[in-house]
């Protein structure tokens, strides 16, 4: 990388405060924000967290909650953020106050800006078209994975069209973030797995960006480090504070890399997976991550070994290519172990799909373009063709 030819930008609006029990210091900040009438968005699980009842309890005692919403999807639709925007609408809000998994804290962004942004959410689908600030944004993630906690992005299902596509605008990026291993440690494992994936997806695909930057590469690599070594420990004993601690940071890191670079072929392939054949985000991703890698690594890409030395246990050999390889086959193994799909056939993905897939391919182009080699329309098409049964 030559320094002396090198422009990029950097950017991080959010506040984050990190720490198991730091959740229980969110009435001293929003004190410190002046709020006095507050949104409380919390998804189901949450809700019923012990640590998370007692911080709301004294949230109650010192605040007015105008409004509160225990959302009943998992992965919001556009319809579904004009049906509750009306609740919003009705009462005096400060801030919003948005305790959940990514797409619970995808709504409470979204919502935050409706409430100053008239009309239906569809018309706001794309970059930049919210004109007004809205009131401030407190979020509080529940799983480790999606980022969203900091990130200028929000995505929803268009029901008519069958796609996802976000209000993307940095207006709603979140003030403040708590990041406590303790409400992300009661996370159900498959949900633990599928967003603890969505990060190393993150962490890889901001590594090899074609718009990688020193920065970017830096927390990437940390974020892989983190999340690669701590993830399935995380899994298995829910109690590990330290691991769903490392877990939970290579997430943020993953997420402020990502945002400052671009996304590349697996998370765009996770998102026609996901409205099609309602897979998880995460899960979509994780899925599609190991192939993607391995056909970086067939074509000649060598980047990885600066990653294989990272993993516990490995086992550099001088070959930067060798190392590549070795790092590909430990991220197959991984996915093995958290019992991750090889192929698409456990979602009900059959090889007379894959035109239906292809023709998507127009919207995905943009991503396929970062991945450090080429990845073509006819590559995807041998990728589904290798993960769909016969």
């Amino acid at each position: 990388m030559d320094f002396g030819a090198l422009n990029f930008s950097f950017l991080l609006k959010t506040d984050m405060r990190f720490g198991a029990g730091e959740i229980r210091k969110l009435p001293e900040h929003v004190e410190k924000f002046g709020w006095k009438n507050l949104a409380l968005i919390v998804d189901h699980g949450p809700a019923s967290n012990p640590v998370w009842k007692e911080v709301r309890a004294e949230l109650e005692r010192r605040f007015t909650i105008t409004v509160s919403l225990e959302p009943t999807v998992t992965e919001p639709t556009y319809d579904y953020l004009d049906e509750v925007k009306p609740r919003f609408m009705a009462h005096p809000i400060d801030g919003f106050i948005v305790v959940g998994g990514g797409s619970i804290l995808d709504l409470g962004k979204a919502l935050s800006l409706l409430v100053t942004n008239p009309g239906p959410a569809i018309q706001y689908r794309g970059f930049d078209l919210p004109k007004n600030p809205g009131p401030g944004v407190i979020a509080i993630p529940t799983t480790a994975g999606t980022g969203s906690e900091i990130t200028p992005n929000a995505v929803f299902t268009d029901s008519k069209e069958r796609r996802k596509l976000g209000i993307n605008t940095a207006l709603y990026i979140p003030k403040l973030c708590i990041l406590d291993p303790l409400l992300t440690a009661s996370c159900p494992r498959g949900a633990k797995i599928s967003s603890g994936m969505d990060a190393l997806v993150h962490g890889h695909e901001s590594f090899v960006s074609q718009k990688a930057n020193p920065l970017t590469k830096i927390l990437a690599q940390e974020a892989i480090r983190l999340v690669f070594n701590a993830l399935e420990k995380s899994v298995l004993s829910p109690q590990d504070m330290d691991a769903h601690g490392r877990v939970q940071l290579g997430s943020y890191l993953a997420a402020a890399a990502l945002f400052n670079s671009s996304a590349g072929p697996t998370g765009a392939m996770s998102y026609p997976l996901g409205v099609h054949y309602n897979v998880p985000h995460g899960m979509a991703g994780a899925v599609f991550l190991p192939w993607v890698t391995q056909h970086n690594v067939d074509r000649g890409y060598t980047g990885y070994a600066e990653l294989y030395p990272l993993l516990d246990g490995a086992q550099p050999v001088k070959n930067a290519a060798e190392n590549s390889r070795l790092y590909a086959k430990a991220l197959w193994n991984l996915c093995e172990r958290l019992q991750i799909p090889k192929t698409l056939a456990p979602f009900g993905f059959k090889r007379e799909s894959i035109p239906s897939f292809l023709a998507q391919a127009p919207l995905l182009k943009g991503a396929f373009d970062m991945n450090p080699v080429p990845f073509t329309t006819d590559d995807l098409r041998l990728t589904l063709e290798a993960m769909s049964p016969s």
